[in-house]
């Protein structure tokens, strides 16, 4: 049983992370002939039939549209029948969901109490919620909101995988070692999957992956996740938004963004647009004006959405202009009302108003 990781394992951690990191992150085009046989390895090791047909596509779009294409095209009657047969259910159940139990109950049973406990605070931290603020959280979620859920992201399932991965490097062994040694591959070699009994569709990387200095999908200037068949996905600091807010920005209406349903991307096309044209377009009512542009002015604006009109800090930032940013009515800090523009500034950094001393300046 381990009970302690060396100092070797322990410098390993960060290096390993940015190693996996690299594979989550990569946009190099994977080897067709290779992901083939991972696929089909995969499916070999889990107790199934390897696929018959393995169709690589160029994006997740691309795959469900050829899946689509299959289900509803006769290609002869008995492959037909074969093929809309055969794509119905997912095969995640058989070839990864129930894996991550099992790993898990092994991780646990080859581990002492103390180096579980710490596993819960380094490792995990280390790998798992580390590689998930780029990978698992950020970057999937965004291509989940497009496409009908997938066990099987590729390289982007490299939070969970490193975090199992570098259990077995320093020793624990698993009752399905080579069933995960067949995801691990398929994570290193290929990009999004949707697997049936049968039929495989494996997708390609993306050629384009943008974000922000937090680890956000986003780019002000073209697509934040792009494929090489032209499938390209938008977003403002992580939140997903139409292609023409970006490519088309200066003329963009504050009044379509006004009428969008959606409360962040309402947000982030004010953001996108700039606080002085959309306010050129609101009605605001002033409620303190500090006189100093660097402090601002405390206003009100009735927003679509907003069952009342909301209170907003307005000022100038020396680094991003213009600032618009919502203030509540009562602090929560001291539970004074916020009802001055210096009051607003305060609770903005999370000061009580008695404590607040406005700096000279500010960078």
């Amino acid at each position: 049983m381990i009970t302690e990781l060396t100092a070797e394992q322990e410098a390993l951690l960060p290096v390993f992370r940015e190693q996996c990191r690299a594979i989550g992150l990569s946009t190099e085009p994977i080897d067709k002939n290779e992901a083939k046989d991972a696929v089909s390895n995969l499916y070999t090791e889990a107790g199934l039939e390897a696929p018959k047909m393995i169709f690589v596509c160029q994006s997740p779009a691309q795959a469900l549209l050829m899946r689509a294409i299959l289900r509803n095209t006769n290609l002869g009657d008995n492959l037909g029948d074969n093929l809309k047969a055969n794509l119905g259910d997912n095969l995640g159940d058989n070839l990864g969901a129930n894996l991550r139990d099992n790993l898990w109950d092994n991780l646990g049973d080859n581990l002492g109490d103390n180096l579980w406990d710490n596993l819960g605070d380094n490792l995990w931290d280390n790998l798992g919620d580390n590689l998930g603020d780029n990978l698992g959280e950020n970057l999937g979620e965004n291509l989940r909101r497009a496409y009908e859920y997938t066990y099987f992201l590729g390289g982007q399932d490299m939070p969970w995988l490193a975090f199992y991965k570098f259990g077995q490097m320093i020793g624990v062994t698993y009752e399905r070692q080579q069933h995960f040694d067949a995801y691990w591959r398929y994570a290193e070699t290929c990009g999004w999957g949707y697997f049936y009994q049968n039929v495989a569709f494996v997708c390609d990387r993306p050629t384009t992956l943008a974000f922000d200095n937090d680890g956000r999908p986003h780019n002000e200037t073209g697509p934040t996740i792009e494929f090489s068949d032209g499938y390209k996905v938008y977003n403002w600091h992580g939140t997903s938004v139409p292609a023409h807010w970006i490519e088309d920005k200066e003329n963009l209406s504050p009044l379509e963004v006004l009428r969008t349903e959606n409360v962040e991307q309402r947000a982030a096309g004010a953001a996108i647009i700039g606080w002085p044209k959309m306010l050129s377009v609101l009605d605001a009512k002033v409620i303190h004006d500090s006189g100093n542009p660097d402090i601002g002015q405390l206003i009100e604006l009735a927003l679509p959405g907003l069952p009342e009109p909301g209170r907003f800090l307005k000022a100038e930032c020396p680094r991003n202009g213009t600032i618009c940013e919502g203030v509540p009515y009562i602090s929560d800090i001291d539970g004074l009302p916020i009802d001055t523009a210096i009051a607003a500034q305060a609770w903005r950094i999370g000061d009580p108003q008695s404590d607040y001393i406005h700096p000279e300046k500010r960078t």
